[in-house]
């Protein structure tokens, strides 16, 4: 896809960057590369038709704004937070970045009071849950859950925390406090089409800072 051309890193809101022979690097820039890459080799996102991607936890915003500079054409991208800092942090970033807060925008923020009477059933093509399930409850996890299946989201992809302090490799899906929340995800009707580590190495995989898996998951009818 040429993303690592296509999307840049300006450093700007205190990211801790690299030079590297000449091009300037973050881990937000690279995990998000890896991610989207991940999300079009599977689900095509790159090209028509155009998909509605619902992030939960999307944090300050770093993905979704990658996601529609990337491919502004075919994503639009709904943002949305349990926590309200992150909620106004996230509509400030992507308005800075001029990819929300007008009425085309690519992308738009939902806080959590909004977010039942925005979502239509059928309206949203994948939701993304990039680290924030590892922090929750398994209430949280549970109560999201059925709501993406109550809105008929076809796909969820979700990404755990590595858990080291348990022996985990990133792949096992534990909350922090050690809990699988795998077996929620399956009540609720969403099978594992597809598994793939971070780093492709092993050994990078292993070592590397942040190991993690990319989880893809379909809602059986």
């Amino acid at each position: 896809l040429g993303l690592l051309e296509r999307l840049d890193e300006d450093g700007l809101f205190g990211v801790h960057t690299f030079m590297i022979n000449g091009y300037r690097v973050s881990r937000d820039l690279l995990d998000s590369v890896l991610e989207l890459a991940f999300l079009d080799r599977h689900l095509g996102i790159s090209g028509p038709p155009v998909q509605t991607i619902l992030d939960i936890g999307s944090g300050y915003g770093r993905l979704a704004y990658r996601a529609v500079t990337a491919f502004p054409e075919t994503v639009r991208y709904l943002c949305t937070d349990a926590i309200a800092t992150s909620t106004f942090l996230c509509e400030y970033y992507l308005g800075f970045r001029g990819v929300a807060g007008y009425e085309s925008s690519p992308a738009r923020v939902l806080p959590l009071p909004e977010l039942e009477s925005a979502v239509q059933p059928g309206a949203v093509d994948i939701a993304l849950n990039i680290h924030s399930f590892s922090e929750c409850s398994p209430g949280a996890i549970d109560a999201w859950l059925a709501f993406l299946a109550r809105k008929r989201v076809g796909h969820l992809m979700i990404v755990p925390n590595a858990v080291t302090a348990t022996g985990a490799d990133g792949i096992t899906m534990l909350t922090n406090e050690g809990i699988d929340f795998s077996r929620i995800v399956r009540r609720h009707g969403y099978q594992l089409v597809a598994s793939e580590p971070k780093y492709p190495d092993p050994v990078v995989q292993e070592y590397g800072i942040s190991p993690a898996a990319h989880l893809l998951f379909r809602l059986e009818a």
